[in-house]
């Protein structure tokens, strides 16, 4: 290998890993791939047999407008290169190899989609993800340049090692990005509360339920109202509150939310109990009955 070519395949590789931690870096990648093989073009793929194209990066290419990639899914079967692709996994292959040009020229798949875009020559590395499905990384050149060679395969054979445990990685980056937006988001409304629940449970030494009805009604909810969220009776909310009263050293509900806002929002709890005081919020002020 030639000096430079050492040094930009380093350059290579250190981009390759920055675009399996980061999907935005993936161009910056096939720049420098297609740079390095003296291509037109670069992409990497994720192909199934059965369904087609299930994933595609490539840089941009002239008649990709009118001739996406999923077009290329409905020709699939009939692309003569797929057979030395998909029978060289883990090592570059190229189109020149075993295949004539007389049977690729004459393909729907050239005459449809790889003459329209300007490919007339292409190498790929496939790496298998399962059975039927492989990550590849391909790069084509135009007619105006030559096909592809051995020392082009010598090479991609110094990244290989590199390109399969970045797709792993890559691979892996996108599906704890999927599970991660796949789970349900709490709300703030509903992370504020559960942190009100948890200050107050360890402020007041206060049980979960009773540390719940504390919240809801400092949240401005009555007691009936609270007792039916938790689905406990009334009677069983009010003999939580005497507990709560004790603990708190609160003697009304009033009382009680002064407490809490000083606890959890000191700024506001002065507004809060004068309100409450003069009774804007409707019942509130009643004292415990026993």
């Amino acid at each position: 290998m030639q000096p430079d070519d050492c040094r930009s395949l380093l350059v290579l590789i250190d981009r390759l890993y920055a675009a399996a931690l980061d999907p935005s870096a993936w161009d910056d990648f096939l720049v420098a791939a297609a740079a390095l093989f003296g291509a037109d073009h670069a992409f990497v793929s994720q192909i199934d047999r059965q369904h087609g194209v299930l994933d595609y990066i490539g840089l941009p290419l002239h008649m990709r407008d009118t001739l996406p990639v999923n077009h290329y899914a409905k020709l699939l079967a009939d692309d003569p290169r797929r057979a030395i692709f998909d029978g060289g996994l883990r090592q570059p292959t190229h189109c020149g190899m075993g295949l004539s040009r007389t049977r690729l020229c004459g393909s729907r798949t050239y005459r449809e989609y790889l003459q329209p875009l300007g490919i007339e020559y292409t190498m790929v590395t496939g790496l298998p993800v399962r059975d039927g499905v492989t990550h590849s990384l391909g790069l084509t050149r135009n007619a105006q340049r030559h096909s592809f060679v051995g020392d082009d395969c010598v090479l991609m054979n110094e990244l290989v090692p590199h390109l399969e445990r970045a797709l792993q990685i890559s691979r892996a980056v996108a599906e704890a990005r999927a599970s991660r937006d796949r789970r349900p988001q709490q709300s703030a409304a509903a992370r504020s509360e559960s942190w009100e629940r948890s200050r107050l449970q360890s402020t007041f030494t206060l049980s979960p339920a009773q540390a719940r009805l504390a919240s809801l009604l400092f949240q401005g909810q009555r007691l009936k109202q609270a007792a039916a969220q938790l689905g406990i009776t009334e009677g069983s909310a009010r003999q939580y509150l005497k507990v709560i009263f004790a603990k708190t050293g609160a003697k009304r509900q009033a009382d009680l939310v002064r407490v809490i806002g000083e606890t959890l929002r000191p700024q506001e709890h002065g507004e809060i109990a004068g309100a409450l005081a003069s009774g804007a919020e409707g019942g509130w002020a009643v004292p415990l009955r026993e």
